[in-house]
Order: structure tokens, then C-alpha cells, then sequence
């Protein structure tokens, strides 16, 4: 049974009694991982109190070969994203974060890349140095989408028409193909076909700055994602919509950050 020493985000749990845990972690090499933390709400346990939704941590785990979770043996604390716990808009775009990870990901496949863009996103939005709310969290939606619809495999095609391959210049007319993941070629009046959604041309440019790496490429979050903060807004609204359709259902959490594309009834 291989012991494994990671660092992780806990991105789902549950009680498992009243002194243990379930948890799933997005760990840097080791990918998902789906645990029990057994008394891991004990005092003097080694899980710093407990294993906390968002938190980032050091983690000691044991993979059992053909059992359906490991086995954590501790949690050391690194990152207790505190804001997430005072200010609404930064729970809501962490836990809309973290909440497609499992969505998006299998177990136990490593994305060393995604898990640094998620531990990139949660300390802008809920660390201790965090980003301004207003402006900053929306640049941080953007570009978490985008990082994680490219490690997955399913990065928008925003440079060509994505139903016939002819390229698109910055001022096309365009609409975004939900189910076909890119930019298509549009008259420039008229409805829309059915399955697009019209865009405008700066909501492009922005997701096109993220293709090319302007919203931080790799790493960096989005320093350099140029755009009016309506513009940025649009261009992760556009995300969320290819997310939903990829996945064949709304997250939950969307409509927290989205809700002028949310399916979901209010309450």
C-alpha cells in the first residue's frame, strides 16, 4: 500500500461520523484523491483541526490498491483561505471554483498545472493577500476557466471558425458554439443559429488574450488579461456556458457568479 506526501485543496467533504471525515483533495501529484480522515476532528489529531472545505494543506495519504478511498493520515495546514468565511462574492466564486474540479477531472490523474492555477485562484480571491473584489474577481473566474478547460482537454477554439476552419478577424460578427467549444462566423444582423450564442467582438478579444496567454499563461493568474471589467465579466460568462454544456448539467454554484445565465430557479 503506497504512503504518498503531497500538498492538496479539499474541494468536497462530508461527516463520516462525529470524529471522522470523507474528503476529496486536488492534490499537485497525485491528482483527485477521495479519502477518509479517521478521527480527524479529535484533538491532538494530525488534520489541524479538522480537514476544512477550500483549505490548502500538506497531506500524508495511503492509496489501497482496489478500495475506493485512501486512507488520510494528516493534514498540515498551509493556506485557511479566511475571507471565503467573511465576504459572500468570495465564497461563492471559491466554492464555484473548486466545485468543477470533481466535475471536470478523473481520479487520480494528475494536473500539476490545474492544481497551480486553483492554488493561484483561492489565495486571490480568499487568501491572505487577496485580489480587490470588484475588479479582481472577475479577471480570476476568467482565467480559472480557461486554465481549466485547457488541462482538461477542452480549451475553446476562439481563433478560427470552429465549423469550418477559416480564421476570424478581431471585428468579426460571432457567436460562441456550445456544444461544438469555439467561435463561429456570424452575419452581422440577424438571429443566431440554435446552439449559438452571439457575442460581441471585445468579449472575443478577451477570450482570444487568454488564448494567447495575456491572462498569466501558465502561471501568474491574469496580470496582464486587458479588458473593461464588463468585458472580462462576459468573457467568463461565455466559460461558464461551454462548462454547462460540456458537462451536461448546471453547477450548482454557477448561478451564484453567473446568474444572468443561470438555469436554476431562484429561490
Amino acid at each position: 500500500m503506497p504512503t504518498v506526501h503531497d500538498e492538496g485543496i479539499c474541494v468536497r467533504h462530508w461527516d463520516w461520523s462525529e470524529t471522522s471525515q470523507t474528503v476529496t483533495l486536488l492534490t499537485r501529484d497525485h491528482g483527485l484523491l477521495r479519502c477518509i480522515a479517521k478521527g480527524s476532528k479529535r484533538e491532538k489529531a494530525p488534520f489541524s483541526g479538522g480537514v476544512e472545505l477550500l483549505t490548502r494543506a500538506h497531506l500524508t495519504a495511503i492509496i489501497k490498491p482496489n478500495a475506493d478511498l485512501a486512507q488520510l493520515t494528516s493534514w498540515d495546514l498551509i493556506e485557511p483561505m479566511p475571507l471565503a468565511r467573511r465576504e459572500h462574492a468570495r465564497y461563492a466564486a471559491a466554492m464555484y471554483c473548486v466545485d468543477l474540479i470533481p466535475r471536470m477531472v478523473h481520479d487520480q490523474d494528475p494536473h500539476p498545472g490545474l492544481y497551480e492555477a486553483a492554488t493561484e485562484t483561492l489565495a486571490a480571491i480568499a487568501g491572505s493577500d487577496p485580489c480587490d473584489r470588484d475588479t479582481g474577481l472577475p479577471a480570476w473566474l476568467a482565467w480559472f476557466q480557461w486554465r481549466l478547460l485547457e488541462e482538461t482537454g477542452s480549451k475553446p477554439e476562439v481563433r478560427v471558425d470552429v465549423r469550418t476552419g477559416a480564421d476570424l478577424s478581431p471585428d468579426d460578427p460571432v457567436g460562441f458554439a456550445w456544444d461544438l467549444g469555439g467561435l463561429v462566423a456570424l452575419p452581422a444582423r440577424g438571429p443566431a443559429p440554435s446552439g449559438v450564442g452571439r457575442i460581441r467582438p471585445a468579449t472575443a478579444r478577451v477570450l482570444r488574450r487568454l488564448d494567447a496567454g495575456g491572462g498569466g499563461g501558465g502561471g501568474g493568474g491574469p496580470v496582464e488579461l486587458a479588458g473593461s471589467q464588463d468585458e472580462i465579466t462576459r468573457a467568463g460568462r461565455v466559460l461558464a456556458a461551454r462548462i454547462r454544456s460540456l458537462l451536461g448539467s448546471e453547477p450548482p454554484a454557477l448561478g451564484w457568479v453567473f446568474p444572468e445565465i443561470s438555469k436554476a430557479p431562484s429561490e
